[in-house]
């Protein structure tokens, strides 16, 4: 039996955190031990995690006393504060500031992997030892802003780097090749189980369907890459066009006071909701009109696909992996990334209603084996 470990930050809300979670489900536990390594515990996803495996939460800083703790907080807000034209990905900062402050993990593993990339990646690369180590990569690393020039040496351990889309590894592999370097990589979707995702669809009614009101739903964290902006703004023209439109968000993040501000300046306290987060989001999702996606990058767009599998009238924006999830016309609307061209999508569907129903019956002709295809990969690469 292979001992494994996977690192991740945590298991708050969050595509990455929701695949992991998928991927365990799946897992031939008569072939693996599993350890599952949190720097942060007591997130979301934790009670869906099978009894299975091990969870391990750690202490970054068992060592280090108060003083030093307060000193290197310092030093990592001055860096933050001199990074100039975001050189480095705030993780890249954290690991310059903290690294070599962090604590060996004393175990060993067939193999290690790093779920996602930063500070499990660090981890995995410098903190833990392994006969074999694996880097997933779940977001476009260019344009989330991490350094390559940084994390050259950390990358050279691993024996591969998993990309969760063929635009994810090659956003990397473009990064690599500027510095004329090359490491090994493949693609391995997210995982979604279509049937957990329509079973659950089911578990209550969702959205409260008002007289002459269109819900649109959207599902992501409340972060700059989501593009809520761009929501706002799209929702504002709608309204001015005297549509009677509610956009209810899912999600949580660092962003919620920046888009209140936002939505009050707009005045669109009662067309914009921000719902927080929902345990299952899936019956928010299934009784909506419209699921609208506003991304500015995604490694590659799970609440898209699961939008697709609940058979949604969809509007998602042109990030490059939405094109592999979404046939333009056919299956959904992809616009461009302006509030305008968002409008003008939803206005579409709200126009015509055998837009909508072309795309429904469409997505119900859809066949998605993505989980047969990445379970078996996963198997694979786990077992050579």
């Amino acid at each position: 039996m292979k001992k494994i470990a996977i690192i991740i930050e945590s298991l708050q809300c969050g595509g990455a955190e929701k695949s992991l979670v998928t991927l365990l489900q799946n897992m031939n536990y008569e072939k693996f031990k599993i350890d599952l390594v949190l720097t942060v515990g007591q997130g979301h996803f934790e009670k869906f995690v099978p009894e299975q495996v091990d969870i391990n939460i750690i202490n970054l800083f068992s060592k280090l006393s108060s003083f030093k703790l307060i000193l290197l907080r310092l030093v990592f807000a001055l860096r933050k504060k001199l990074n100039v034209n975001s050189k480095y990905h705030n993780a890249q900062l954290h690991w310059k500031t903290y690294g070599n402050y962090i604590d060996k993990i004393n175990k060993d593993y067939d193999i290690a992997i790093a779920y996602n990339q930063g500070l499990a990646t660090y981890l995995v690369a410098e903190k833990m030892r392994a006969n074999k180590k694996l880097a997933w990569l779940n977001i476009d690393y260019s344009k989330a802003g991490y350094n390559i020039n940084f994390d050259i040496d950390k990358y050279k351990v691993f024996d591969k780097v998993v990309a969760v889309s063929n635009e994810c590894e090659q956003s990397f592999l473009t990064e690599l090749n500027n510095k004329e370097y090359a490491l090994k990589t493949m693609v391995i979707k997210d995982i979604t189980d279509i049937n957990i995702v329509n079973k659950l669809s089911q578990e209550h009614s969702g959205l409260k369907k008002e007289e002459l009101n269109i819900n649109i739903c959207s599902v992501g964290r409340l972060a700059h890459q989501k593009g809520w902006h761009l929501a706002i703004e799209a929702l504002y023209i709608l309204k001015q066009r005297n549509r009677n439109i509610k956009w209810y968000i899912i999600g949580e993040g660092p962003k919620r006071k920046e888009l209140e501000y936002l939505i009050k300046k707009k005045q669109l306290e009662k067309n914009m909701i921000l719902l927080g987060y929902k345990e299952n989001p899936y019956p928010y999702i299934k009784s909506c009109d419209i699921y609208a996606q506003t991304s500015l990058f995604e490694g590659l767009g799970l609440t898209v696909i699961e939008a697709a599998i609940l058979q949604k009238p969809i509007v998602t924006t042109n990030f490059p992996t939405s094109y592999s999830i979404i046939e333009n016309e056919i299956t959904g609307l992809i616009c461009n990334m302006n509030p305008l061209d968002i409008a003008k999508s939803i206005e579409r569907y709200l126009n015509n209603p055998e837009l909508n129903k072309k795309i429904v019956k469409n997505l119900s002709l859809l066949k998605n084996n993505d989980k047969e295809i990445s379970l078996n990969k996963v198997n694979d690469l786990l077992s050579h």
